[in-house]
């Protein structure tokens, strides 16, 4: 089970920089949050091949492996391409698959990762937070970046089992931050990891309820 649960963490851990103007921002901020409300205005996303529909905002869009290092790259940070290529090629390698998405207005991305399915309980969740602290230190040690938790908790239904952790994460560097939630998923015999990472905080939870795994 430790095993399955340090491939499971480590196909995750991938780092980006968001940064856009303040105006976007604050546009996009209000995009997001109006979505938040009751009614919660999106679309699903389908992974045909994995049998999970995605509920985003519509102004999400599925982007490839290129296009993503092409935002890697725009950065002009070298140490973070290096990173992200060798992540990613890690990860295909693995024969695990990823799937990308990029909110247009705000330049943030939410990643999904399949895994192999496993039920896990609040002992596991715990291990994950532990790992995810020691990568993070590791990130660190390369970046300069700084790792806030916020919140970490481990809840569960009848059906699903999820792990959630939120960070705010400092790029001294150049000045600015971001936030980064990562969801640990089982849900009707499938495992999935999610990571979102936003140039401003959101409340994701409705959006994860709305997802639909056949």
């Amino acid at each position: 089970m430790i095993n399955k649960i340090k491939l499971f963490l480590g196909l995750t851990l991938l780092v980006l920089i968001v940064s856009s103007c303040n105006e976007a921002v604050k546009k996009s901020h209000e995009i997001i949050q109006n979505t938040t409300k009751p009614e919660l205005l999106g679309k699903f996303f389908p992974i045909e091949n994995q049998g999970i529909k995605l509920f985003l905002p519509k102004e999400f869009k599925k982007i490839s492996k290129t296009e993503y290092l092409e935002i890697i790259t725009q950065l002009e940070d070298s140490l973070t391409l290096s990173l992200e290529n060798q992540r990613l090629k890690q990860l295909y390698n693995s024969g695990h698959e990823i799937y990308l998405f990029q909110h247009l207005t705000s330049g943030s991305i939410l990643s999904l990762i399949p895994t192999e399915y496993y039920k896990f309980n609040k002992a596991d969740a715990q291990f994950l937070l532990n790992r995810i602290r020691k990568s993070h230190d590791e990130i660190s040690q390369l970046t300069g970046m700084i790792y806030q938790k916020n919140e970490a908790r481990f809840f569960e239904t009848k059906e699903a089992q999820i792990f959630k952790a939120i960070y705010t994460v400092s790029v001294p560097e150049s000045d600015s931050e971001f936030n980064k939630q990562v969801y640990f998923v089982s849900f009707n015999k499938k495992s999935f990891a999610l990571t979102l990472e936003t140039p401003f905080l959101v409340d994701f939870d409705p959006y994860l309820e709305k997802i639909r795994v056949l």
